[in-house]
């Protein structure tokens, strides 16, 4: 990542361990998203960049301010010339391969994901449309540019704010800059309970991890040089430390970032503060001069180019095998990705950011109109590209053969009335019209996310099975877990909290609980289920806990096309991306008396699951169920014990 990278840092003499720290960071990056074992945390790269990326910024911009200004056209001039080439020439190329690869519908979402990526949107983007960590996720070739969008971000706003101090006078100048970046961690921490995807993706929880780097370059001069040499190998350990332990010993299950990302942040700026006092202690300590060691160095001159290559080389990869690569393919995915990496360094980067051109004068603005005009156009060629493809519904020509056909289930959920949609509130719920089945003496309340709502088809189907009328009770991205909050459904928490006034209005015996469990990154769901059963039992409640749901790499219509020519006794089964292991968690976390059903014991084999059976789609999309997928699934739970006695072989039916 880093996309302000420069290889050069002309304002305080060239510092080869930085591009040292850039090359950790993006090989950390690379090797997490390539699968390679042993670097579970890799994701923590991307923070160190943003430490790197606020101190490099904001030592230029100090440095002009000391000069006598801050010239802001010009700081963006030069923004435009380090960022756009290489974005431009890689949606180029992965455009093309993607023309090729990607069927309409997938070819539809790359495309309004490069019109995100080139209008610096794509953070908010995949926030609306996925979690970094979900299973889809891995199948979108420019997720990565969510981390380009927070930086630039940050680019239109610290200059201002700069400037503005400065013409304020405000002292001690670093100090505003603090209260901001404590009140953006203090956010983070917030909102990795409250919003955790929110959390991930938006400069406002990332903005401290930048300002880290940028209060270090604001920040006097602390004299490690005279400190013992023994002091400063060991903050230079302590430094390494704080990246590397992150990168072998975290994972999807961190919470992060909030916390989590200090001791990778705070890991990358001890380094750099660490490699400025070489002046006043006349020798480098053992962590600089590793970091300034040539392969890293070199590594760390492309490594912009290489983090924009990695992710759509992987996904695109991916794509085209239906599987995960094997280990001799990650290498050659590995070796490709730095192979360009470097042509796109020698090629696009260096000759566009014009190193031995003079600088524009801030007092001959004409000099900046070409590059500005430049990447005016070049943004917006982008961006019109794009457009095209996501409007003509991702160029359907170039596949005549494969159609979507549609899969009947979701239109049974009952829309705006019983299935609310994030800018409705529970108000709008309706309780006759929720009750979907009638004929019996008690009620039973399905109460979840979509992943609730499309087994509506199957319950209508098998009422006679069920002990009570059903009531449907479901909200769009609504986890059915006291507590839960979230910026994307607002109203979420409110749709909760009333489901216990309904048990108890309505005297409901039966709940059926049911969500897309492992979507969100937020590790404390089993807990959270656990508390949310303790309160729904005290009310007298029978509860019934549904898993997660297998989910597929793509569509049934995709898999369905990939395997047309494959004989009738591998067609329609495919191996599933969700992560069985949270049905273990959730089951764990529950108290005895809650019966507890797992989906994929229930539906699937060893190995892969069914998307289809003949010609019939059981999922409608690559998650949730078609009317004869919930029909399937709700007769294998009920069979397996859903609602009769909890039993230990309601796990493995």
């Amino acid at each position: 990542m880093q996309s302000g990278a420069t290889g050069r840092t002309t304002d305080f003499g060239y510092r080869p361990d930085i591009d040292g720290l850039r090359a950790v960071a993006v090989l950390a990056v690379v090797l997490y998203h390539a699968g390679v074992a042993g670097m579970p945390g890799g994701f923590v790269g991307v923070d160190v960049f943003f430490v790197i990326s606020g101190y490099v910024i904001a030592r230029g911009l100090m440095r002009e301010a000391r000069g006598g200004g801050i010239a802001i056209a010009a700081f963006y001039a030069r923004r435009i010339r380090r960022i756009l080439p290489a974005l431009v020439a890689t949606l180029l190329l992965a455009s093309v391969a993607a023309y090729w690869i990607l069927l309409p519908p997938q070819l539809e979402d790359y495309a309004r994901s490069a019109v995100a990526a080139s209008l610096s949107w794509s953070n908010i983007y995949f926030w609306r449309s996925s979690g970094y960590f979900d299973a889809a996720s891995l199948y979108r070739p420019l997720l990565h540019t969510w981390s380009l969008s927070v930086e630039e971000q940050f680019y239109l706003l610290l200059p201002v704010s700069l400037l503005v101090a400065v013409r304020l006078q405000l002292r001690p100048l670093w100090l505003p800059f603090a209260v901001i970046a404590a009140l953006s961690l203090g956010l983070s921490v917030y909102a990795g309970r409250a919003a955790p995807t929110a959390n991930f993706y938006l400069l406002p929880t990332r903005a401290w991890e930048l300002l880290v780097g940028t209060l270090l370059a604001m920040a006097p001069r602390p004299g490690l040089g005279a400190l013992p040499p023994a002091a400063r190998e060991a903050l230079g350990l302590a430094g390494l430390a704080g990246i590397l332990a992150p990168v072998l010993f975290y994972s999807e299950a961190t919470p992060f970032p909030g916390l989590g990302a200090l001791p990778p942040c705070l890991g990358a700026a001890v380094l750099i503060r660490l490699g400025e006092a070489r002046a006043e202690a006349g020798r480098d300590a053992a962590a600089t001069r590793l970091l300034a060691a040539a392969p890293l160095v070199a590594v760390g001159l492309i490594s912009y180019s290489v983090y924009l290559v990695h992710w759509p080389l992987i996904v695109l990869s991916r794509i085209v095998l239906m599987r995960d690569v094997s280990a001799p393919e990650t290498a050659a995915i590995v070796a490709a990705t730095l192979a360009l990496g470097a042509l796109s360094y020698r090629f696009v980067e260096r000759p566009f950011r014009r190193p031995h051109a003079p600088a524009p004068s801030p007092s001959r603005p004409q000099r900046l109109r070409p590059v500005f005009a430049a990447g005016f156009a070049a943004t917006l060629a982008m961006a019109g590209l794009g457009w095209v493809a996501a409007a003509s519904g991702g160029l359907p020509a170039r596949f005549p053969e494969f159609r979507v056909r549609p899969v009947p289930g979701t239109e049974t959920w009952n829309h705006r009335t019983c299935f609310l949609f994030a800018d409705q509130t529970w108000q709008a719920w309706d309780q006759a019209a929720c009750t979907r089945t009638a004929g019996k003496a008690g009620l039973v309340l399905l109460w979840g996310d979509s992943f609730a709502a499309h087994y509506v088809p199957g319950l209508i189907r098998h009422a006679n099975r069920l002990p009570g009328n059903l009531v449907q009770y479901t909200a769009a991205g609504c986890r059915p877990t006291l507590g839960f909050a979230s910026h994307v459904v607002p109203h979420c928490h409110a749709f909760n909290e009333n489901a216990l006034a309904l048990i108890r209005r309505l005297g409901i015996r039966d709940v059926v609980l049911a969500a897309r469990w492992g979507a969100q990154r937020d590790r404390a769901v089993p807990q959270d289920l656990r508390e949310t059963v303790a309160q729904v039992a005290a009310l007298g409640a029978r509860v019934h806990v549904i898993g997660q749901s297998p989910e597929f790499p793509l569509d049934p219509a995709f898999l369905a096309y990939r395997q047309r020519h494959d004989p009738p006794s591998v067609a329609g089964r495919w191996r599933p991306v969700t992560d069985p292991r949270v049905n273990d968690a959730l089951r764990a976390a529950l108290p005895g008396g809650t019966t507890v059903i797992d989906p994929f014991p229930a539906l699937c084999d060893a190995a892969t699951c069914p998307y289809a059976l003949g010609d019939t789609f059981l999922y409608a999309d690559s998650g949730h169920f078609g009317s004869a997928g919930a029909a399937l699934a709700v007769e294998r739970f009920v069979e397996a014990g859903l609602f009769g006695r909890p039993r230990s072989t309601a796990m493995a039916p």
